[in-house]
């Protein structure tokens, strides 16, 4: 395997510790001598002084070194711990989302049934109302008005149980075309129970004929659909208004150019203090047991990992905003 280059005046780690080394027997030496001279007989007073003066600045310095490494180990020590629990939680938030992957696929299937032959019921009753028995029925409009609800409603069923089945196999983070537009609007859809819940309303602002992007399109879901469900809960107390929109960005320089995804809230923002710590792991400001603290720290991975960033914005008592910015390769701008 060929080693990789080192930077011209950079240290790598087994370097600084032979400096190290170098540096603890220079003033163990220093200790040494001073000793040494403090045991000779007829020496002078200065002598001594200059002596018990190497041996005080050389205990302090190898005590002041001792701390720093002892400090090192521990700070180590707790980013390993740190990053073993993150690991842990991950493979935790991986199993419960395969459950329920498992669960809403058995779901869909389930309802899908039976909404199937609701409907085709609906139809076979509309058939029996057009013969000549029903047609002079006083009732007979409001007959069809109902056959017509069901049947309305009952293709509502199936699109949204359609829509949880997809939502539930997309899990591979295989690379594929995809259309963000779509992904946006498919989210939007899913949390609109949610959003009706708390009283909030949703704008799109999506630009058309955006180019299709080379990524996951599961891990796309998932951190847009994280975003938009801290907007929720950010608004769900007093209501308020999601913002959600799309764009290209062309700024013509050697980073190219960037679609951007923005989710936006007006409800009541982040402190100041927390923005620094937002995309830390297990940072959150939900109340116990609502939250882990992972969802942004996992999404900033994501679009990292994409070649993006994410950005964010806050006001208090005016709202969050978070700008994705995922980078269009130049096959893909060429392919417009």
């Amino acid at each position: 395997m060929a080693q990789e280059k080192q930077k011209p005046g950079s240290f790598n780690h087994l370097q600084a510790r032979n400096l190290l080394l170098t540096i603890v027997i220079f003033f163990v030496m220093m200790i040494v001598v001073s000793s040494l001279i403090l045991f000779q007989k007829d020496i002078s007073e200065n002598t001594i002084k200059i002596a018990l003066i190497m041996m005080l600045a050389a205990g302090t310095i190898l005590a002041s070194i001792a701390f720093i490494m002892v400090r090192k180990v521990a700070v180590r020590t707790e980013r390993a711990d740190e990053k073993k629990k993150v690991m842990e939680l991950q493979v935790c938030e991986t199993d419960k989302l395969a459950s329920f992957e498992e669960l809403a696929t058995g779901i869909a299937h389930e309802i899908n049934n039976p909404v199937a032959i609701m409907i085709e019921e609906a139809g076979w009753i509309e058939d029996l109302l057009a013969e000549e028995a029903f047609k002079n029925d006083k009732n007979l409009t409001e007959f069809k008005r109902a056959l017509e609800q069901i049947r309305a409603q009952g293709h509502r069923c199936k699109e949204i149980t359609q829509k949880l089945l997809s939502f539930a196999t997309k899990t591979d983070s295989r690379v594929q075309e995809v259309h963000v537009n779509e992904v946006i609007r498919e989210l939007i859809t899913l949390s609109e129970q949610k959003t009706r819940y708390s009283n909030i309303d949703v704008e799109s602002h999506l630009q058309e004929n955006l180019p299709a992007i080379q990524l996951s399109p599961s891990e796309l879901q998932q951190v847009l659909l994280n975003l938009i469900n801290n907007a929720i809960d950010a608004m769900e107390k007093a209501g308020g208004t999601l913002r959600v929109s799309s764009r290209m960005e062309e700024n013509g320089t050697a980073e190219g150019d960037h679609m951007i995804i923005q989710i936006a809230d007006n409800g009541p923002g982040i402190p100041p203090g927390d923005l620094n710590r937002i995309f830390d792991p297990f940072f959150t400001t939900k109340p116990v047991g609502k939250g882990t603290g992972l969802g942004l720290s996992i999404c900033y991975g994501i679009i990292k990992k994409m070649g993006g960033i994410i950005e964010v914005r806050s006001v208090v008592h005016e709202g969050t905003t978070f700008k994705v910015r995922i980078p269009l390769s130049k096959k893909q701008k060429d392919s417009e």
